[in-house]
């Protein structure tokens, strides 16, 4: 319900929603937002906020155990985020430590230096001070950057996210991922659309690539004047790209939607050629499960996460990260060919399918019944 929330927090309401359907009580203790309730149930799982973003370390550590005694919990996930908390120093309940991705050098493109040295600096600290504890990642990649930085391998689990088509979206789906294999695919992008588009969705972050995606699609538009770049998102680069639009000569070829409702957003998806994910770092990419509901393809930055979720060649295209140039090419590619543009969205919807929120949540609550396990052994 944050105004701020993307991925991680609707990873974390669908794997613990479902939880709490299970037959277990999940508390989430956050920060707050204006307007936000201090207490309340959402979807099962209650909801807790207090402070804000900058603090959130200190306000851990002021109300973790008060909460403890209140709840007694079994078992403690800490969603490491930028900045460990230390749950472990406040109360001595099993601890779990859920992790989307590492930013390692990607903060440095986001916030300013002071702030992202302190990330960096304390994502290069986390083997010191979580020496026995498990860990649970979203992608293969993120495991083998947590390892790299000298988390033991044996305890760190994969999880991955789940993928499906919500009841608002199914009225987008179209009839090519319907159709018989062996029969050409219908080509919605071309046929629904008044102009053929790509479109870009996300929080407009630097982190992003949002720079990178617009690099690309000036190169791009110079062969290809009739289709346009669709940014859909809001964030606070934002404000900024119009002016940016106006001196590259794209007026009228980039719309600015900022942030759409869902059902808007599936809307846009199914109609458009294929979705950019220009992103530095990702834990996993969830808009790419997204657009592969809808049977989209990808073209994404090859980065951890990414890498995962989109198949390279198989399920979309991936390009060296931050190369508008390579960006491009592989644009071209999906443009000028429908057959490759179809077969790459109907393979990216068959490995869509292959991913629930159900599982998920079920190896979640496993994993968790583990950490408690362990703990007692001790």
């Amino acid at each position: 319900m944050h105004p701020a929330a993307g991925g991680a927090e609707k990873h974390l309401h669908r794997i613990f929603g479902k939880i709490v359907e299970m037959g277990h009580t999940v508390v989430l203790f956050t920060t707050t937002f204006p307007g936000a309730k201090e207490r309340e149930v959402v979807d099962g799982i209650q909801v807790i906020r207090k402070g804000g973003d900058l603090m959130f370390q200190l306000t851990v550590a002021l109300n973790l155990k008060k909460l403890d005694r209140e709840f007694n919990f079994d078992v403690v996930v800490e969603d490491l985020n930028k900045l460990p908390v230390f749950a472990h120093w406040f109360v001595r309940k099993p601890l779990l430590v859920q992790m989307h991705h590492l930013w390692r050098k990607s903060i440095f493109a986001e916030a300013i230096f002071p702030i992202a040295f302190m990330v960096w600096f304390f994502e290069r600290i986390i083997p010191f001070f979580y020496r026995t504890q498990n860990f649970v990642v979203v992608s293969p990649s993120t495991k083998k950057e947590l390892a790299e930085i000298g988390v033991d391998e044996s305890r760190i689990s994969v999880i991955y996210n789940g993928s499906e088509m919500p009841p608002v979206a199914a009225q987008f789906r179209g009839g090519s991922c319907e159709s018989n294999e062996n029969v050409p695919m219908q080509d919605n992008a071309l046929k629904n659309a008044r102009a053929p588009y790509f479109i870009w969705l996300s929080r407009v972050h630097r982190y992003k690539g949002i720079w990178t995606a617009l690099e690309a699609f000036e190169i791009f538009s110079k062969s290809h004047p009739e289709v346009q770049l669709k940014i859909v998102g809001g964030g606070p680069l934002l404000k900024k790209l119009p002016a940016w639009i106006k001196s590259h000569g794209l007026d009228g070829k980039v719309e600015l939607t900022g942030f759409v409702p869902a059902a808007r957003k599936y809307e846009l998806l199914s109609s458009s050629l294929a979705l950019l994910q220009t992103s530095y770092k990702e834990g996993w990419g969830l808009t790419v499960m997204e657009a592969a509901q809808l049977c989209k393809t990808t073209i994404a930055s090859d980065v951890p996460g990414l890498c995962d979720s989109v198949r390279d060649g198989e399920t979309g295209i991936l390009f060296p990260s931050g190369d508008a140039a390579a960006c491009a090419l592989a644009m071209e590619k999906i443009y000028g060919d429908a057959g490759l543009r179809a077969a790459l969205g109907q393979n990216a919807k068959r490995y869509a399918l292959t991913f629930s929120w159900e599982n998920s949540a079920r190896e979640t609550l496993e994993l968790l019944e583990r950490t408690i396990e362990r703990s007692v052994r001790k």
